[in-house]
């Protein structure tokens, strides 16, 4: 499945701050936009989220923008949503 993810790093928490299903959330992260460290605490934060490995997710576009697009893999949409709202 893919997912738009809008990140805001240098927040004080990581959280999921906007739900907009079917194609989208905004996520706020504790790192840094240097150096990909806002791209690996976005994996992290997601694959901890929906209790996959960390090679079932990947950024297909945005590496170095606020807008993302993330592939998963291992999850369908149905129950990406659910866990997504229960956070």
């Amino acid at each position: 499945m893919l997912i738009e993810v809008k990140v805001r790093p240098n927040s004080k928490d990581d959280r999921i701050v906007k739900i907009n299903p079917p194609q989208s959330i905004e996520v706020e992260l504790r790192a840094k936009p240097e150096n990909n460290q806002a791209n690996e605490r976005l994996l992290s934060f997601l694959t901890k989220m929906l209790k996959l490995p960390k090679n079932s997710l990947k950024i297909i576009r945005g590496h170095t923008e606020r807008k993302k697009l993330i592939k998963i893999d291992g999850v369908d949409e149905e129950s990406f949503w659910k866990i997504i709202k229960e956070e």
